[in-house]
């Protein structure tokens, strides 16, 4: 399993956009714990929340956060319709050559491609 830790300005504020756009908060670290962490999960599909310190993320990285990269999340077909719906700004459905369907969405700032198991 692969599971992406995302460098976020704020990860609580991060793992909000995500539950509002559907997705399950799975785990977080106590706000004053000195290590901020929360962990956002979609039909299975986990993505941590870390933070955007210069260990992670240089200050002049920022402005091209996420760049070159989209995060291919896998959903039940029978649910992608609901999914999509869940989203407050996601592109459409498009039927994909390979066989799923799928909709982009931008979320704390990276991409995702959420897209129907393939058989």
């Amino acid at each position: 399993m692969l599971t992406p830790i995302l460098a976020t300005s704020d990860p609580y504020a991060a793992a909000d956009e995500f539950v509002a756009n559907g997705w399950t908060l799975a785990y977080s670290t106590p706000k004053d714990s000195g290590d901020p962490m929360a962990v956002v999960e979609l039909h299975g599909g986990q993505v941590m929340l870390g933070v955007d310190s210069e260990q992670f993320l240089p200050a002049d990285a920022r402005d091209h956060r996420g760049a070159g990269v989209q995060f291919y999340v896998e959903v039940p077909a029978d649910t992608i319709d609901d999914v999509q719906a869940a989203h407050q700004h996601p592109g459409p459905i498009e039927q994909r050559p390979w066989g799923v369907r799928s909709f982009t969405v931008k979320l704390a700032d990276y991409n995702f491609m959420i897209a129907t198991e393939q058989a």
